[in-house]
């Protein structure tokens, strides 16, 4: 037990070292000063730093060219209050399987780093290429000042530089540069929206310098929740032509008919930073640390409508986890109302069934089903569609086209007459017919002459030759 100590020049160098710790220090230390030399130690299996104080300060201070192959982190600090780097250097560390390239803070209130440099560290599968910071209980704060991260590594997890959870962020005159991760390549952060993250979406810089960072996944400077869905008009599918408007996160859809499918090809996620996520191949993802894996695993699109309002149903493909070529798959058959996906809202605006359609009754809706080919109808109050007369080469919808011959008044009747005293002026099969009918001839049965060429421009006569 230590009572109102200070540990100072802890010095190694080159040397093998089979295990260095402070653990489980009572809460009679009020307050650690150390210096802390480790140098060119190459591998080792156990070695860890342990801290619990209500104040921890370390300065000048050096870890460098070192595999760390067990426990959590070279420096390990929990349950503090304060904690204070100050002129500290870590470089070219490796931590084979624990948190934090270089350090790993939990359940500690406030943590400050001045003049310090985390350069060309690792941590090979779990969070923070440099340092791991994770509360559960109490917010926790992170106060970086002319301090440099670059070149560290998080290669399988998330945070290149910084993973974080629960914890505020300050970063002022300082560098984030050339850093990895699978999800955000800089700064990988939870819970709490960072000081930093709200200055930069205010143009606020502070003086620091956040860029050239890469992330396999998403958020290449910036990694945290999703925030944006997003898709093309070309990539929205209806069966009749509809009109398709976008604004902010918004669809409208109008003219849209209940029961009518939409098929969304490829819905896309987009990051914080307004970047397209990439899922990884399932074969591709035994590397990826537990972490990554739960995160990819909960990224799904779903179309959810309001289910309190018996006026409306969705069926169909309405959620979808699976991730190709570039983005998500839905298809669905709204049935009367709004409905809105994710972050997305769309609005359809529907309209009546049509000439041509019949309504169907599914469950307690309603929706418009087209008269497929060898059908019409030409009353919205049918039930059913009637089957295609014999006078007629095609139906399908409204349309009946109608075979040489045959006539009818106008294309809503269905009425159809067959000229058999001279079937060769109804010619409905010809584009040169007008109104089905040949050329010269007009109104009911083409019976008529168009003496005065409203139709066909010329003005035609009846001739007559008599018979010897």
């Amino acid at each position: 037990m230590f009572t109102d100590s200070n540990i100072i020049d802890i010095v190694a160098q080159e040397l093998q070292i089979n295990m260095i710790s402070m653990d489980n220090i009572e809460c009679k230390v009020t307050e650690i000063f150390l210096q802390l030399q480790l140098n060119q130690l190459g591998s080792f299996n156990n070695f860890t730093k342990q801290f619990r104080s209500d104040n921890i300060r370390l300065y000048n201070s050096q870890v460098q060219q070192t595999k760390l192959e067990h426990f959590s982190s070279f420096i390990e600090i929990n349950q503090c209050l304060y904690v204070t780097l100050n002129e500290c250097i870590f470089q070219n560390n490796i931590n084979s399987n624990g948190y934090g390239g270089v350090i790993q803070i939990s359940e500690t209130s406030k943590v400050k780093i001045y003049y310090s440099n985390f350069i060309s560290n690792k941590c090979l599968l779990k969070n923070g290429g440099a340092i791991n910071f994770k509360n559960t209980d109490n917010l926790g704060t992170l106060e970086v000042n002319f301090s440099a991260f670059v070149i560290n590594q998080a290669m399988q997890s998330t945070g290149g530089a910084i993973n974080q959870k629960k914890v505020n962020l300050i970063l002022k005159n300082s560098q984030i540069q050339s850093y990895r991760a699978q999800i955000g390549g800089g700064i990988y952060y939870q819970q709490i929206v960072p000081d930093l993250v709200l200055s930069l979406q205010k143009g606020i810089n502070q003086n620091n310098t956040i860029q050239n960072n890469y992330a396999n996944i998403y958020g290449k400077n910036l990694g945290s929740n999703l925030r944006k869905i997003n898709i093309s008009d070309k990539d929205i599918i209806i069966q009749s032509s509809n009109k398709i408007s976008f604004n902010q996160n918004s669809l409208e859809v109008q003219g849209i008919q209940s029961g009518e499918r939409i098929i969304f090809k490829k819905i896309k996620i987009l990051d914080e930073e307004g970047n397209l996520v990439y899922i990884p191949p399932i074969q591709n993802q035994s590397n990826l640390s537990d972490d990554v894996l739960l995160i990819i695993r909960q990224i799904k699109i779903e179309i959810t409508y309001d289910q309190t309002n018996n006026q409306i149903q969705c069926v169909g493909d309405l959620k979808q986890s699976n991730y190709q070529n570039g983005g998500f798959s839905l298809a669905e058959e709204p049935m009367q109302k709004p409905l809105s996906s994710l972050h997305l809202q769309v609005q359809l605006n529907f309209d009546e069934c049509k000439i041509g359609q019949i309504h169907k009754q599914f469950s307690n809706f309603i929706i418009c089903e087209s008269c497929q080919e060898g059908k019409y109808s030409l009353d919205i109050l049918d039930d059913e569609c009637k089957k295609c007369p014999d006078s007629a080469k095609f139906c399908s919808g409204s349309k009946i086209q109608l075979k040489n011959g045959y006539w009818r008044s106008n294309e809503f009747s269905d009425n159809i007459l067959y000229c058999s005293f001279n079937p060769d002026v109804f010619l409905p099969q010809s584009k040169q017919s007008k109104f089905n009918c040949a050329r010269g001839y007009v109104g009911i049965i083409c019976s008529s002459c168009d003496i005065y060429g409203e139709i066909w421009e010329d003005s035609y006569t009846e001739y007559i030759t008599s018979k010897k």
